[in-house]
């Protein structure tokens, strides 16, 4: 608890006014409290012999259960929000509540007391549930799976994030033939499809899924002018992403070469140039933004690999080769990532 504190005071999560600082501490020493009650019952190391445990374990549940998790809920019922414990931002007597439930209480030999005492307690217990969920990639628990083709093209940047960031995760690739059948699984029937089972979301668009484990990630820029900066370089790399895949639009061929054309000509040179003019006055051209990996990287490159190369589209790869420094980041990253 002393740790706790000193962290709490450090990074401002323990409350200033006092009233609100009584609260917290009063949480936390009734989970102290409640935790310490059922060591004594169910833990294997309890000092008690097997008698003296089971008139404990019966005492917790029929007496200290309800008295310290039903002091809990009257805090939780009274507080302006349900969603933290005290005021309406996180303390430490959120992260104690939750660490004490994800380390303690649901494990296996504290689940036969608590899971009863919590079913009488539904405010808290729902409080603890959705803590879990929002803070579940902080105990390595997420279980992601990316649905997509069995290609690279747009969700090819996704994988190269995850498996950099070292995040585990089930590439669940699609078959074409199959994809009438499943694509009904699917809010927006497209994909990819970013699904986290232990965080209860299914994430659909290429950008948002990036933008969600950028911000997990620690790859988005709180700067203002670097975020814009990482913007830029997605929404640049994107133009040449949508012109690629016109390549597929069902319009007569005579049409889409037309459309083609002009974009090789005209719109590559452009965009392609630009790039190159950004990376040559950012501080490192071992990065796009900064000095630091952001979502841009892995968008960029993964545009690269994805759909210029994975795609086959020669003209644009070959127009690349004109603009050394952007040449030799991509050919970095490719390998990198």
């Amino acid at each position: 608890v002393a740790i706790l504190e000193y962290l709490g005071v450090k990074y401002k999560y323990m409350p200033k006014d006092p009233s609100t600082l009584a609260k917290v501490v009063f949480a936390v020493e009734t989970a102290g409290d409640f935790l310490a009650k059922g060591f004594l019952a169910a833990f294997f190391m309890s000092p008690l012999d097997a008698e003296s445990k089971a008139v404990a374990a019966d005492k917790l549940v029929k007496v200290d259960g309800p008295l310290y998790l039903g002091a809990l809920e009257k805090l939780l019922k009274e507080n302006s929000s349900q969603e933290y414990i005290v005021g309406d931002k996180y303390t430490i007597a959120d992260f104690y509540l939750l660490g004490a439930y994800r380390r303690f209480l649901m494990e296996d030999w504290f689940k036969p007391f608590c899971t009863p005492l919590f079913a009488s307690h539904p405010v808290l217990k729902a409080y603890l549930d959705k803590r879990m969920k929002d803070f579940c990639s902080c105990f390595g628990q997420c279980k992601l799976k990316l649905y997509y083709f069995d290609t690279t093209g747009r969700a090819e940047m996704i994988r190269m994030l995850l498996k950099n960031m070292k995040i585990p995760f089930e590439d669940v690739r699609i078959k074409h033939e199959e994809w009438e059948k499943e694509k009904v699984r699917f809010e927006m029937q497209q994909l990819p499809v970013l699904e986290c089972e232990s965080c209860d979301v299914k994430l659909g668009q290429t950008d948002a899924i990036m933008h969600w484990l950028g911000k997990k990630c620690g790859l988005i820029p709180k700067n203002a002018e670097k975020f814009y900066k990482m913007l830029w370089w997605c929404n640049t790399a994107k133009d040449i992403m949508e012109g690629c895949v016109k390549s597929y639009m069902p319009i007569p061929e005579d049409k889409k070469k037309e459309i083609l054309r002009a974009f090789y000509d005209n719109s590559v040179p452009v965009l392609l140039k630009a790039m190159e003019e950004r990376l040559k006055s950012n501080k490192s051209q071992e990065c796009l933004v900064g000095r630091g990996h952001t979502v841009a990287d892995f968008y960029v490159t993964g545009v690269w690999r994805g759909v210029v190369n994975g795609g086959g589209f020669k003209e644009v790869r070959d127009q690349v080769l004109n603009y050394p420094i952007l040449s030799k980041y991509l050919e970095q990253k490719d390998k990198e990532f």
